[in-house]
């Protein structure tokens, strides 16, 4: 699990005045500040790069630059929750009070604990990851889906991995705030079903697709009904269909991608 630790202090906003007017002027002129800080790894000390700060309360937001830094120029002043997520750790959570027209530090560590498996578990995703990427191809044969080959991405070029998506049939994908999009699949009045996301194979709890990097899209499905996603790619109880996502770096993606028949290659 990630935890945050979070080093900083604020002052809370001062009482409201004692009478009803000056109450309902203080919530008219609500006042407003600022939020700056820094995320680093807990294990390492280093700056985290991408990393999505939100600010739950007022929905503002940031994210991290190469030396992991973020600055929230304006939000309403007062307590609020921090949110803070980056790919490969849990989403954490920290409450912050914002001092009114001021500028508030803090510094955020994400930590993550090691999960050391035996040998035969590895192996056992390895191979689970290999068969089911030597299956895309009979998979896109079936009909079912939509597919994105390397070729196909490379031609659309996508700034952000939902840009992918868009226009397709039952596929809504939302503005982009904060850097993504939200994506929902579905038909008619089911069309806000937000799916699951594989990574590799590998479930993603807790991530939508435009958390990942746009370098890491290699090759996608698109399973936009529970019906049409394969047994592989279907969690107990998920009705909102799958996207599956594999990636360039994973074993033996190359090989792969360079046997796909035409006119994929």
């Amino acid at each position: 699990m990630a935890a945050l630790t979070l080093v900083a202090g604020a002052v809370l906003a001062g009482s409201p005045g004692s009478t009803l007017a000056q109450e309902e002027q203080e919530t008219e002129d609500r006042r407003t500040a600022e939020l700056v800080g820094h995320v680093a790894s807990a294990s390492t000390g280093l700056p985290i790069e991408g990393a999505v700060v939100i600010l739950m309360g007022s929905g503002y937001g940031a994210t991290t630059d190469a030396e992991g830094n973020f600055r929230i120029p304006r939000t309403w002043a007062g307590r609020d929750s921090i949110e803070v997520r980056f790919i490969g750790y849990e989403a954490g959570h920290t409450l912050i009070d914002l001092a009114p027209d001021q500028t508030t530090r803090v510094t955020l560590t994400l930590s993550r604990t090691v999960i050391r498996i035996a040998d035969l578990t590895v192996e056992v995703r390895q191979t689970r990851r290999a068969r089911n990427l030597a299956g895309f191809v009979q998979r896109m044969d079936k009909g079912f889906g939509t597919f994105f080959t390397p070729r196909d991405i490379i031609n659309r070029n996508p700034r952000l991995p939902s840009d992918l998506l868009r226009g397709l049939p039952n596929v809504s994908v939302g503005r982009i705030e904060y850097g993504r999009a939200e994506v929902f699949l579905g038909e008619g009045a089911r069309l806000q079903c937000p799916p699951a996301l594989y990574l590799d194979g590998m479930y993603q709890a807790g991530m939508q697709f435009d958390d990942l990097e746009r370098d890491v899209l290699g090759a996608v499905e698109v399973y936009r009904r529970d019906v049409e996603t394969p047994m592989e790619f279907m969690r107990t109880g998920s009705t909102c269909g799958a996207i599956v996502v594999w990636t360039p770096d994973g074993p033996g993606f190359l090989d792969w991608a360079g046997e796909l028949p035409d006119p994929f290659q």
